[in-house]
């Protein structure tokens, strides 16, 4: 059926990730949470509603304190090369130091730049930390997108194994590292 670039590789990926820490035996600092949201074609109503619950306003400040950092997995399909940093570049140097290892893995870069359009806009609105993966478009929004033509034959692998660990290893650095993650401007 339809919906293997968007999102079900995302969603195989990050159970994979977790998978991984698990299997690894690690005891991480902060809780690892995935969640699966509903209605993000239709206006991001499932983190939209989520983040209303429980990080939006004056009555939610202690949870938003307590928030470390959210990692989305749904800009296009194939390997994660990197991060949309939402123009915080006090976090670059932290993400950087991150992604380093995994470049023999295709991760290439964090970049600055905003990204819209996906789930994690609702906590950037809120005012905690989150960041998107950059991944590749090849035949994404010309093939497979919102299309007949997503089925998982489309998806690789190889592609989703290094998806796994990029997230795996950022969750599990960002559950680790000592103190707030770097606020932006």
């Amino acid at each position: 059926s339809p919906g293997g670039s968007d999102n079900a590789d995302g969603v195989s990926a990050t159970m994979e990730a977790l998978r991984i820490l698990l299997a690894l035996g690690v005891q991480p600092r902060r809780t690892i949470r995935i969640a699966l949201w509903g209605g993000e074609e239709e206006g991001l109503l499932g983190a939209r509603a989520w983040v209303e619950a429980h990080l939006a306003g004056e009555a939610n400040q202690a949870n938003r304190d307590r928030f470390y950092v959210y990692l989305n997995n749904d800009p296009g399909y194939g390997k994660i090369l990197g991060w949309y940093l939402e123009e915080n570049a006090a976090v670059k140097p932290v993400f950087d130091a991150w992604l380093e290892p995994l470049k023999e893995t295709g991760a290439l870069r964090n970049v600055l730049d905003r990204m819209g359009s996906t789930d994690h806009v609702p906590f950037v609105q809120a005012g905690v930390p989150a960041f998107n993966a950059i991944q590749d478009y090849r035949d994404y929004d010309v093939r497979t997108h919102h299309t007949n033509q997503d089925f998982h034959e489309r998806v690789t692998e190889e592609d989703l194994k290094q998806s796994a660990v990029v997230l795996a290893v950022f969750a599990y650095h960002a559950a680790m590292r000592e103190g707030r993650l770097p606020a932006g401007e």
